[in-house]
């Protein structure tokens, strides 16, 4: 059974805001010869009876040891553990400004045992063991978004920065004490705020070696590589025949083009997964269907589409594991 989310619909917060005017785009091309076409099963959901188990506004997903999947749900202020079936099996964290508690949790990872958060309107990030108990955590100077494990106790965190002010940095790496160790990706400020907003929003993919990849949500195609380190290490250029989806914005200099690439972004056995945003009402974008299969050359290799749009996924052992435009969990078996 699946279970409805709870005002997340009406909580979602688009690429841009609903005064963006779609103004067309190439499609993904279709499977051919060289691109597969790959099937996505759905896995029916045991039935989760408990409140704790809905999900209200969930914003980020994580795949750790055991095979257990952790949601972090702004609304609940909570993290929400559920078996790699979907069972629900336990509550991280409450809301408040205490240690152990949140404000709005945006992000989530596992690392060496244990459960990370970003506290985005708490300025900080916070430190639970396996179990669940708080075991500490620090401030940051800026609203984290994203953070995800780098292994030696190290921490990534993303920021979501406008560009107004100079030297703002999208990449924040901590040690386990709160010392940064490194930063990087340095927020793109022109004379535009809608349009800064707009390409300063990325998404990170781990690898496989403490390294990362980062992918930027609009206007631009390429995936960059950064050790763990911080040290970067390449970058890939995605195949066109996954292509932009291009947008006129007004702004205060008239109309401002800008280009959706990706809506949501994950990696598994060296492939990349890359959903293309979709026109909403035919003047917005948001979360698509279709989700791009394209290996470490940024070839296309296979096209999947999903039963539904997906606002965030991750994929681990063949399984896709996604939030559907209603909030709800889905879980899809993926097969070549």
């Amino acid at each position: 059974m699946i279970t409805k989310g709870r005002g997340f619909a009406a909580a979602a917060v688009p690429l841009v805001a609903a005064i963006v005017v779609f103004a067309g785009g190439a499609a993904l091309a279709a499977a051919g010869p060289d691109v597969a076409r790959w099937k996505a099963a759905e896995i029916e959901r045991p039935d989760n009876p408990e409140e704790a188990a809905v999900l209200g506004r969930p914003l980020a997903l994580a795949y750790g040891d055991g095979g257990r999947l952790y949601v972090a749900d702004a609304l609940d202020c909570a993290v929400k553990v559920f078996s790699r079936q979907g069972r629900y099996l336990r509550s991280v964290g409450r809301k408040g400004n205490g240690p152990g508690e949140l404000v709005l949790p945006s992000g989530v990872a596992v690392s060496e045992g244990a459960i990370v958060v970003a506290d985005k309107l708490g300025f900080r990030i916070q430190i639970y063991d396996d179990g669940g108990r708080a075991r500490g955590g620090f401030k940051v100077p800026f609203p984290p978004d994203r953070v995800y494990a780098l292994g030696g106790g190290r921490i990534l965190v993303t920021a979501n920065p406008t560009g107004k002010q100079p030297g703002e940095r999208l990449l924040h790496a901590y040690d386990a004490a709160g010392r940064e160790i490194w930063n990087g990706m340095e927020a793109t400020r022109t004379a535009d705020p809608i349009s800064d907003a707009f390409r300063n929003m990325i998404l990170v993919c781990p690898g496989e070696l403490a390294d990362v990849y980062v992918v930027r949500r609009s206007g631009d195609r390429t995936i960059r590589r950064f050790s763990g380190a911080g040290r970067p290490l390449g970058a890939i250029e995605v195949d066109e025949r996954h292509a932009f989806k291009r947008l006129a914005v007004p702004s205060g200099r008239g109309l401002v083009g800008l280009e959706g690439f990706c809506w949501a972004a994950a990696r598994d056995a060296g492939l990349f997964y890359l959903s293309a945003p979709d026109a909403v009402a035919g003047r917005d974008l948001g979360p698509g269907r279709t989700v791009s299969v394209v290996d470490g050359g940024g070839r296309l290799r296979a096209v999947i589409e999903l039963a539904c749009p997906v606002h965030r996924f991750l994929v681990a052992g063949g399984r896709l594991f996604a939030i559907d435009d209603e909030g709800d969990l889905r879980l899809f078996e993926v097969g070549r």
